[in-house]
């Protein structure tokens, strides 16, 4: 039944794949009982993977008595396969990963917030007259293919009376993105700032509709998850408790040293084969807000809102409800044992 569930949810993605897929025996926390806890930790290889850096690389998961074997995934597919044979136990993933798994009801839970509020916008070339989204029905709108901000830009055309099909959504990989003005491969872009951020100060590109209204006129939250197999949180509650608890040490140290922060993250991207300049990973990081540890009910509305234009764009073929899948009682812990005071 498991296996079947996996299948579903790969399915709904639109990911191609070709390998099998199998719920096995978990690995989670094997070892001699006295020793430290193994942990396997599943990240992106983008800038959204921060959380897992800092709480990598400045130890906190060694203060909670945790080896945590860290990896960047490729993919979705590839993820999904992972939980599935047990051989990742906590993942940090975009929402729509999320949303697929949900969609898929494979058994897993949401036990943290990873960030939220990451800056997406709306810009078109430099030379184009229009200056509304309406004025692009019709026109090809570009986005990063797999990204959460497909689902934001469905809803803006929704605020507007409009349908996906009303105007060309182009799914583009990262390097065409960027050039999508120079190729002709688009008539706007809306990303994320961490695209489009570089084309409007290079003048290839100028904002029509900036982030601040954005996020005002669909009131878009966009909490990335982290998630843990469910069965982990029965087998193994106190390793559960601990993995959060560094977890949202991470995530204040975020907002303490965003410059630090920002220099791991630059080491990371360098590790692995990208080098970006100082100045562009410090704004990168500002572009995400980390000061929210749990899931609110807000958050939750908001993450099924995104689910519900990913069915209305043809991503999903079902519409995903969170109901059951967020567990804040770890976190709930874990802020009240730092002392952390959440808003």
């Amino acid at each position: 039944m498991l296996a079947g569930l996996v299948v579903r949810a790969l399915a709904l993605a639109a990911v191609l794949w070709a390998a099998p897929v199998f719920w096995a025996t978990p690995v989670f926390g094997q070892g001699k009982a006295e020793a430290p806890r193994l942990v396997r930790l599943a990240f992106t290889s983008g800038w959204d993977a921060l959380p897992a850096v800092v709480a990598i690389e400045r130890g906190f998961f060694v203060q909670e008595g945790l080896v945590v074997s860290g990896l960047a995934v490729a993919n979705a597919a590839t993820l999904i396969n992972s939980m599935a044979a047990g051989s990742t136990d906590f993942a940090l993933v975009p929402q729509r990963t999320l949303l697929v798994m949900a969609a898929g009801q494979l058994p897993v839970n949401v036990v943290s917030m990873s960030g939220w509020g990451t800056e997406m916008e709306l810009v078109v070339p430099t030379a184009a007259k229009d200056a509304k989204l309406t004025a692009l029905k019709g026109k090809r709108i570009a986005v990063l293919a797999g990204s959460g901000a497909l689902s934001v830009l469905v809803r803006l055309l929704n605020r507007d009376k409009l349908r996906p099909t009303d105007v060309k959504i182009v799914q583009l990989a990262a390097a065409d993105l960027t050039a999508a003005f120079e190729k002709k491969l688009a008539d706007a872009i809306f990303e994320t700032r961490h695209f489009t951020s570089v084309m409007v100060q290079n003048k290839q590109a100028r904002v029509i509709l900036p982030a601040k209204d954005v996020a005002s006129q669909v009131g878009v939250i966009d909490g990335m998850p982290l998630i843990v197999r469910a069965s982990a949180i029965k087998s193994e509650p106190e390793t559960v408790q601990k993995f959060v608890n560094a977890w949202v040490k991470a995530l204040l140290y975020i907002q303490q040293d965003p410059n630090d922060a920002a220099a791991l993250m630059q080491i990371y991207f360098h590790r692995n084969g990208v080098v970006i300049p100082p100045d562009m990973t410090k704004s990168w990081v500002s572009f995400t807000k980390y000061n929210q540890y749990a899931w609110s009910k807000a958050a939750v509305i908001d993450a099924e809102y995104n689910g519900w234009a990913l069915k209305v764009g043809n991503i999903l073929k079902v519409e995903p409800k969170l109901d059951g899948y967020v567990d804040n009682s770890f976190v709930d812990r874990a802020t009240k044992t730092l002392g952390v005071t959440t808003n």
